[in-house]
C-alpha cells in the first residue's frame, strides 16, 4: 500500500489528510512528579495543569509521575507512574468514535454517559466497549492485561471472544489470547509492580513463546491492514475522478450543476475514502504501540541478560525479533509518518 500523506493534494475542499477539526479534549488538572505529553506532531512538552490532550496526543509519565485528566462531560482518566496513555479516534464526522488506548502501566477511568458515540477501550492485547463505567487496567511488558470493573459494565474483546464484565469482575488478557475466566474483584487494587513482575518473570522463562504471543497480536492487525488494500485503491480512484469531474464543472460556472454534484459524488467520494485513511492509521499504530510497548521490552530484557553466549532458546527469540521488526519495517512504517517514530 502507498504512503497515505502522497495522496494529500489538489484543491483545499480535497484535503483530508487530517485529524477532524473538532475533537474533544482531556483537560489536565492534576500532575505530579514526572509527565510528558506527546503531540500528534511529534513534540514532546512537560505536561501542567492547564494543558489540554486531544485527538493523536499520548500522555507518559515516569517513576513517581501521575496525570489526572478530565473530559467535557466529567469523566476523568487518571494515568499512574510509569504508564503511558493514548488518545485518537476512529470514524469520522458523525461516526467518529474516541479510542482511550492504556499502552502500558496502570490507567484508571470514571467515564460518565455522553451524547454521541461512547468510547472505545483499547490495550495492546484487547479492545472494551464501556456503558456509564468506571474500572482500571493494568497493561503489562508482556502485552497482556488485567482489568477490573467498579461501576457499569464492560465488554472486553480479543480474539474473537467477548466477556461482559460488571461491578466487582475483573478479566486477565493474555497477550494473543482470548480473555481468561472473568472472576470476581470487589474493592481491589492490584498491585502493579508485583503483578508485571509476574508477567517479565514468565516471559524471561520462556522468550521464544511470549514473543510468538506477541507476534500473534501483531499479525491481527497487519491482516486488518491488507483487508483494506484493495478498498483503499478503489477509493482513491473514485475520489480522484470525482475530483477530475469537479474540476470540469468549476470551469463551466453552473452552480445548480456544482452543487449537486458536490453533493451526490464528490463528498461521498470523500468520506469514503476519509473514513479508509483513519481506519488504516488506526491499525498502523496499534501494530507500532505492541512493537513500542510490548517488543521493544522484550528486546531490552533479552539484551541485557545475554549480551553474549545466549542459548539456543534466547538465540531463537533474537532470530524471531528481526523477523518481526523486518516486517514491520516493510508493512507498517510506509502506513506511519515521521512523527509517529
Amino acid at each position: 500500500m502507498k504512503k497515505i500523506h502522497k495522496f494529500c493534494l489538489l484543491f483545499t475542499v480535497l484535503t483530508l489528510c487530517t485529524i477532524p477539526v473538532w475533537a474533544e479534549k482531556a483537560n489536565v488538572v492534576y500532575v505530579e512528579g514526572s509527565a510528558q505529553i506527546k503531540t500528534g506532531a511529534g513534540v514532546t512538552k512537560n505536561a501542567a495543569i492547564g494543558h489540554t490532550v486531544t485527538y493523536g496526543e499520548s500522555v507518559i509519565t515516569g517513576r513517581g509521575g501521575l496525570v489526572e485528566m478530565t473530559l467535557e462531560n466529567g469523566s476523568t482518566i487518571r494515568v499512574t507512574p510509569n504508564s503511558v496513555f493514548n488518545y485518537s479516534n476512529t470514524g469520522s464526522g458523525a461516526d467518529t468514535q474516541p479510542v482511550l488506548a492504556a499502552a502500558a502501566g496502570q490507567i484508571a477511568f470514571k467515564l460518565n454517559r455522553a451524547a454521541g458515540n461512547s468510547p472505545l477501550i483499547q490495550t495492546n492485547s484487547m479492545v472494551g466497549g464501556v456503558r456509564g463505567t468506571e474500572f482500571t487496567i493494568y497493561a503489562g511488558r508482556d502485552g497482556s492485561v488485567l482489568l477490573s470493573v467498579i461501576e457499569g459494565i464492560v465488554d472486553v474483546t480479543a480474539q474473537g471472544k467477548t466477556v461482559s464484565l460488571i461491578k466487582d469482575e475483573a478479566v486477565e488478557v493474555g497477550a494473543g489470547q482470548p480473555p481468561g475466566e472473568k472472576f470476581l474483584w470487589p474493592g481491589r487494587e492490584l498491585d502493579f509492580s508485583d503483578w508485571n513482575k509476574g508477567k517479565t518473570d514468565g516471559f524471561i522463562a520462556d522468550p521464544a513463546g511470549g514473543l510468538e504471543k506477541a507476534a500473534v497480536m501483531l499479525k491481527e492487525y497487519q491482516t486488518s491492514l491488507d483487508a483494506l488494500h484493495a478498498p483503499y485503491q478503489d477509493a482513491t480512484e473514485k475520489w480522484r475522478q470525482s475530483a477530475e469531474e469537479y474540476k470540469t464543472l468549476l470551469a463551466g460556472g453552473d452552480d445548480e450543476a456544482i452543487k449537486a454534484f458536490q453533493q451526490e459524488k464528490l463528498f461521498p467520494a470523500q468520506d469514503e475514502r476519509a473514513d479508509l485513511i483513519l481506519t488504516i492509521r488506526y491499525y498502523a499504530l496499534n501494530y507500532l504501540s505492541v512493537r513500542r510497548y510490548v517488543l521493544s521490552n522484550m528486546y531490552m530484557e533479552m539484551k541485557s541478560r545475554y549480551p553474549v553466549n545466549r542459548p539456543a532458546e534466547v538465540e531463537q527469540f533474537f532470530t524471531r525479533h528481526a523477523e518481526l521488526l523486518a516486517e514491520y519495517e516493510e508493512f507498517i512504517v510506509p502506513e506511519l509518518n515521521p512523527n509517529d517514530y
